[in-house]
């Protein structure tokens, strides 16, 4: 883990997160600039306690950020599993559409907010629901080279 400079504070928005981290991972082959932020994770694997201490940089704000893949619960692609040890990661509200700020304001991306719960099963606190969120990129646009083909 590595601490950030002094006044320094990683903090992008949902539009750099698509556009400047998500994007380049799924479609650019050097990829060095991105892994440099943020570890590649299998964020299902560890329940979210055990997370801060995979993330690459040191964050006072209590916010991480990883790349993981899907995993699909029964192998269609249909669904995906978010179960961890303790509980699972449960979908709250709508996905929410990411825009492009400036030029044509194209949907780039979508976020989906889980919040981890408790498994019932393990004897897990009365309360099921926790204190921890974790947000969902995903990029919706295709590739840059992607206009080229027909």
């Amino acid at each position: 883990m590595v601490d950030p400079p002094v006044g320094y504070r990683f903090h992008p928005t949902d539009e750099e997160i698509v556009g400047d981290y998500v994007r380049p991972k799924n479609f650019e082959s050097n990829t060095s600039r991105v892994d440099e932020v943020m570890s590649t994770v299998d964020i299902y694997e560890f329940d979210p306690w055990e997370l801060p201490y995979k993330s690459r940089i040191n964050s006072t704000d209590e916010v991480w950020y990883f790349f993981g893949c899907k995993k699909d619960q029964h192998n269609r692609g249909e669904r995906q599993s978010r179960r961890t040890k303790s509980g699972f990661w449960k979908k709250t509200g709508p996905t929410m559409g990411i825009m492009r700020k400036r030029g044509n304001r194209e949907k780039i991306g979508e976020k989906r907010v889980f919040v981890f719960q408790y498994s019932k099963i393990l004897g897990g606190p009365s309360k099921p629901k926790s204190d921890w969120v974790m947000h969902e990129y995903v990029a919706t646009f295709l590739s840059p080279d992607s206009h080229n083909q027909v």
